[in-house]
């Protein structure tokens, strides 16, 4: 019986007609090996039958490759009853609803959408621990505030407690990253540690031999070079395309931005005194 076959889709389709044991392409970068088919090895199982007219389909790819792939087998096997695990599995669920969805609620004008979302995702898990009989995972921790959010969109005033919600979750980062950054930056100007990024600002030091000027992303300028560049910068000059070393600045208005780097005012005047 052939086993090798000539294209993707050719095996996909093979899988999906449930008529050989087994099957791959010739690269071995997708196979099946009786109700099971795989993407580039055993670690990725692509699909699998749950039973003769029943198919579970892993499509959280993580390569443009098996991206493909998954939509061949959507495609090859769409006469079967699908379950995806974007909308079954419980912990991506969970995930996908409280790190994702969430916050998108809380910030939307117009949240319609995110709560279509959210209500899709919790009847498609429920649909599968029913038909499935998976009725433990309803025990689950995940599951239980799953319930409990969905029951709670219920509420006339879910989406301004979401907002009130979103307001002291934004508030309590900023906390931790202004404590953060305030113990991140003084290890870095005691030279206990080289690289480190908290919000979105870089900050500058003088190197303990005094040859360089070292920013908070690792990156060192020989000091020479950092005079002649503030030189160039306090007289006013239009920095946009002006090198430092072999980084292009992009802007100074607000912050200097030199390639990844975003420096405030405030540091250049610090670090100007050093040089």
């Amino acid at each position: 019986m052939k086993k090798v076959f000539s294209s993707n889709y050719e095996v996909v389709h093979t899988f999906a007609q449930r008529t050989h044991p087994e099957g791959r392409n010739s690269s071995e970068s997708i196979f099946f090996e009786g109700d099971k088919i795989y993407s580039y090895g055993h670690h990725y199982l692509l699909g699998e039958f749950l039973d003769a007219n029943t198919i579970y389909i892993n499509d959280k790819g993580y390569s443009n490759s098996t991206s493909k792939h998954i939509g061949i087998l959507k495609g090859a096997t769409s006469h079967y009853k699908q379950y995806y695990r974007t909308k079954i599995d419980i912990d991506y669920v969970h995930s996908h609803v409280f790190n994702y969805l969430k916050p998108k609620l809380a910030k939307e004008r117009k949240p319609q959408k995110y709560i279509s979302e959210i209500f899709s995702l919790w009847n498609s898990l429920n649909e599968y621990i029913t038909n499935r009989k998976k009725t433990k995972r309803r025990k689950r921790k995940e599951y239980k505030e799953l319930l409990k959010f969905v029951d709670s969109l219920q509420d006339t005033n879910a989406i301004e407690d979401l907002r009130i919600w979103a307001k002291k979750e934004k508030e309590k980062k900023q906390r931790r990253e202004k404590k953060e950054l305030k113990e991140k930056l003084n290890k870095f100007y005691k030279y206990e540690v080289d690289f480190f990024r908290v919000g979105g600002l870089d900050y500058l030091r003088r190197s303990e031999n005094g040859k360089y000027i070292e920013t908070s992303q690792g990156v060192k300028i020989d000091i020479d070079e950092a005079r002649r560049y503030y030189n160039i910068l306090s007289s006013g000059a239009n920095m946009r395309g002006e090198r430092i070393s072999h980084y292009i600045t992009k802007s100074f208005n607000n912050l200097l931005t030199i390639g990844c780097h975003n420096i405030s005012k405030e540091q250049i005047n610090k670090i100007s005194k050093l040089l």
